[in-house]
């Protein structure tokens, strides 16, 4: 997820309420999950078997749950919890917004699309032009579709990730803050 501005170091650490290592100026640009990560993101790591991987990434800054030697070019978060504060910039940056209709307001549907019945457009969603959605799909907030696309009744698309963490009591999951 890109941030709507440009955010520093400083900022984000104390979004979260974390440490730092580098600049307090040190530009951030968004945050995502290792597998998709950009320069000018945040990625988060919390276990040892990932940290070489986290800290050799395109990410410009690691929310890490351990000091180490920070990368040339980079930064660090140093978090007692990446998962849960990971959580947090989902939480803040891109917070659960409902709707009061089957097809929000905000979605934008492309000329010659068919919309069949019992269909749900989430807030955002952009459906191209000549597609065909039938019944029963659900099309989640922020996802966006090109044209000529046919969607088949009971399909989801833009629902949450399936990642969790264990802990002593349960699991906690990651909250997904992405788009298709």
């Amino acid at each position: 997820m890109k941030f709507p501005r440009k955010y520093s170091l400083q900022e984000i650490a104390e979004l979260i309420d974390v440490d730092f290592v580098g600049s307090s100026h040190f530009p951030v640009l968004g945050f995502n999950e290792i597998h998709v990560v950009e320069e000018g993101d945040i990625v988060f790591v919390d276990h040892p078997k990932y940290y070489d991987k986290a800290l050799q990434s395109k990410a410009s800054v690691v929310l890490i749950n351990k000091k180490v030697d920070c990368p040339k070019g980079k930064a660090l978060l140093i978090s007692k919890d990446p998962f849960s504060d990971f959580n947090k910039l989902t939480k803040y940056f891109n917070p659960f917004k409902s709707t009061d209709s089957s097809i929000a307001i905000s979605a934008k549907i492309g000329a010659n699309t068919i919309i069949q019945p019992n269909v749900f457009l989430g807030n955002n969603v952009i459906i191209g032009e000549n597609c065909v959605i039938h019944p029963n799909v659900t099309i989640y907030d922020d996802v966006v579709i090109g044209n000529n696309v046919t969607i088949h009744s009971g399909s989801i698309l833009g629902a949450d990730a399936f990642y969790y963490k264990k802990r002593p009591n349960g699991y906690d999951k990651l909250l997904s803050s992405g788009s298709v």
